[in-house]
């Protein structure tokens, strides 16, 4: 598949002689390189191409890499049921690298989508506990699906996460793909809230990306006690506000807003930028929706907050 596809030709055989169609063949093979796309034999269902547009540099072992981490957060009672094979037909439309190669509860993940297919995830959801994780293809490296009806202890609230290499999305193309899930997504899964924020200084193992003492703190907003605490005092690359903040998004500077379907998608930046190269959206957007960071002597993880002094009763 190549990416960020937006034109389609064809090339038709007038006629019934098979000998123009070897001619025919040939021309469109020309055509799909010079291109830099895909070639698909309608007859057939054969495809062809040589296209490296989905290809990546990736990191070596051990270096530290920059990472951007897209969260979806949800209530519960507002996840469809389907969830799963939502997110499987939005990764199959938009980025077939953010399918679940591996996935399962705990490491190592045991199921393994070649084998199961969207069933196997779909089934694996349903009848998980906690969390449901899986590992994608590069620049995807993993994310989680918040547990299904088998939950044994549910709270209000559900959560999704997809963490990827933040270097390839330095390209338009990887950059365009990437936004057209985040949105989907956040139309689809019963969204209030979606953010994708840049994670400096991740340990690169080969596989998977892990902190230690230098790598960015992460700040959720959305805790398993504490509920939804407000919107991030830390500022997002990209933002998506669902019912009942997306009135609110309203504020924010027209050339960088774009409506979907069930809210409005906010990007601070061309470019995956970390939070200090960032204006806050308090900037625009009013402080008192904003969790704010807590006193934090010990460098405790999850870093303290104190709830946004305004939280939708919705949310509350």
């Amino acid at each position: 598949m190549v990416l960020g596809a937006r034109h389609l030709y064809s090339v038709v055989v007038e006629g019934s002689a098979e000998s123009e169609i070897p001619h025919a063949l040939r021309f469109a093979k020309q055509l799909t390189v010079a291109l830099d796309g895909a070639m698909l034999d309608v007859q057939t269902g054969r495809m062809w191409s040589r296209s490296r547009s989905r290809a990546i540099a990736r990191p070596s072992r051990k270096t530290r890499v920059a990472t951007v981490d897209l969260v979806w957060c949800c209530l519960r009672e507002q996840v469809p049921a389907d969830a799963p094979e939502l997110v499987i037909a939005a990764a199959e439309r938009h980025l077939p690298e953010a399918l679940p190669r591996r996935f399962g509860e705990y490491e190592p993940l045991q199921g393994k989508y070649s084998e199961t297919g969207r069933e196997g995830f779909s089934q694996a959801w349903r009848a998980a506990t906690s969390p449901l994780f899986f590992s994608g293809s590069g620049p995807c490296i993993g994310g989680y699906l918040g547990s299904g009806p088998g939950e044994q202890y549910p709270d209000r609230y559900w959560s999704m996460s997809l963490q990827l290499l933040a270097d390839p999305l330095k390209e338009a193309q990887w950059r365009e793909v990437v936004r057209d899930l985040f949105t989907a997504l956040a139309d689809t899964l019963g969204t209030f809230y979606a953010s994708a924020e840049v994670i400096r200084d991740n340990i690169w193992s080969g596989r998977s990306a892990w902190s230690d003492g230098r790598t960015e703190r992460v700040v959720r907003t959305l805790r398993h006690l504490d509920g939804w605490l407000g919107l991030s005092p830390i500022p997002p690359w990209w933002s998506w506000f669902g019912s009942p903040y997306a009135s609110v998004a309203e504020l924010l500077p027209g050339d960088r807003v774009r409506p979907t379907s069930k809210g409005v998608f906010f990007e601070s930046a061309p470019e995956p930028l970390p939070r200090d190269q960032l204006e806050p959206l308090s900037r625009w957007l009013p402080a008192d929706l904003f969790a704010r960071i807590g006193p934090n002597p010990g460098h405790q993880q999850p870093v303290p907050l104190i709830r946004a002094a305004v939280v939708p009763k919705e949310l509350s």
